[in-house]
């Protein structure tokens, strides 16, 4: 009975630890997703030809190559932060900041220029699948950070100078910017596609609020089709989940697999405790699944969801360390919620500025028929936007009432 007993604990062990089955969904996944498109609404009209990601690769080299000038300090790039959100007068933006704008201006709007794109998808160096130079993405992504903010800085100061249509033109760029770095980049990518948003999200709501009649009305159908372009997190993961296991697992694969990865991922080196390492393999791939398959819901089933699975797995004996992509898992998804509810107010604001210069009052309901915003008029001249989502609540946009657009005016808007 005793000799019974092992040799069935040794036969579901040898089960537990067999990885060929992780091994070939492995690289089947990641062919798919190497060779994946990555379509989305342009925001422009007309496109240029190619992707993002072609338009963008000749600038890399330029991106992270260090400027003449040296960077704000810590206090001054706060400083800089509230200059560029409006809380802040323009007067009190500090010269590093000004001088970094000018420096970096060419640059910056070569890289915008480059969302015109008929199609969407990164350059090879910013997607985390396409190999393990980890230090290269991140370089990257700073650089790119500091473009996303150039640019709102470059809004507000459009704004403040009167030149609100063209400062419509750079924030619909940046936002544009946002979402392309969330297609094929990962959770760092959509990180960042939340930051930008975060970042650009008052100065385009004054530079929309101030712009002429017709600019906003062509910026309502713009902002709609920035906002359809968005990758479903689930997808996201998914490039978060194969990366990371060519990075921790790739020594384990066999011979064959390895031959069928792209070249980056060749090197291979070995790491010890080989048996626990796949039994943590299995577990990482079981966790991901899990996610995966709860992310794209509602906000408040997705938080019911990752709730239990987080109590399960906190009930579970001889877990093993959980994926990177499992860890704070829940602050990703609320910042990425907070970007889709300011991008819908950012449409509403359109929406409702353009409806109260056309018919002389605000608009009773939202024509977007969004359940996250409640709109609130102040007096004949205000309203406030303000979120209703538990949980999300940035400050309410105001919105100035324009001048009742004239029988000319209407007749030339696109």
């Amino acid at each position: 009975m005793l000799l019974f007993v092992l040799m069935s604990l040794g036969v579901l062990a040898s089960q537990r630890l067999r990885t060929g089955a992780l091994e070939a969904r492995l690289v089947r996944e990641l062919n798919t997703l190497t060779h994946a498109g990555h379509p989305r609404p342009a925001h422009v009209s007309p496109t240029r030809a190619g992707t993002f990601g072609t338009a963008l690769a000749p600038l890399l080299p330029a991106l992270v190559r260090p400027g003449p000038a040296a960077p704000p300090t810590p206090e001054e790039a706060a400083r800089c932060e509230a200059v560029t959100e409006g809380r802040s007068p323009i007067s009190d933006l500090p010269a590093s900041c000004r001088e970094a704008l000018e420096q970096g201006r060419p640059l910056m709007r070569q890289v915008l220029a480059a969302t015109h794109a008929e199609s969407g998808g990164l350059p090879e160096e910013l997607r985390p699948v396409s190999g393990p130079d980890v230090a290269r993405r991140e370089a990257l992504t700073q650089a790119l950070r500091r473009v996303l903010e150039q640019a709102a800085l470059e809004t507000r100061l459009l704004v403040a100078r009167g030149d609100a249509d063209p400062a419509v033109d750079t924030c619909l760029d940046a936002l544009a910017l946002s979402r392309e770095l969330a297609l094929g980049g990962g959770l760092a990518g959509q990180r960042l596609s939340a930051h930008g948003y975060a970042r650009a999200w008052r100065a385009c709501a004054d530079a929309l609020d101030a712009a002429s009649v017709p600019r906003k009305r062509q910026a309502v159908s713009q902002l709609t089709r920035l906002h359809e372009g968005f990758p479903p997190v689930s997808l996201t993961l998914h490039e978060d989940s194969l990366a990371e296991q060519l990075l921790t697992f790739r020594d384990l694969l066999s011979d064959d697999a390895r031959s069928l990865l792209p070249p980056a991922w060749l090197d291979a080196p070995s790491l010890p405790g080989a048996l626990s390492r796949r039994l943590q393999w299995r577990q990482w791939v079981t966790d991901s699944d899990d996610l995966r398959a709860v992310v794209d819901q509602p906000v408040e089933a997705r938080r019911r969801a990752l709730g239990a699975l987080a109590s399960r797995r906190a009930a579970a004996h001889l877990r093993r360390e959980e994926a990177p992509s499992a860890r704070q898992l829940s602050q990703d998804m609320e910042a990425l919620d907070l970007r889709a509810l300011r991008s819908e107010a950012l449409i509403a604001l359109a929406e409702v500025d353009v409806a109260r210069a056309e018919r002389g009052q605000w608009p009773k309901t939202l024509a977007t028929k969004t359940t996250s915003l409640v709109l609130e008029p102040v007096d004949a001249s205000q309203a406030t936007l303000r979120s209703c989502v538990r949980g999300l609540t940035p400050e309410a946009l105001r919105v100035t009432a324009d001048a009742p657009a004239t029988p000319r005016q209407a007749r030339e808007a696109p």
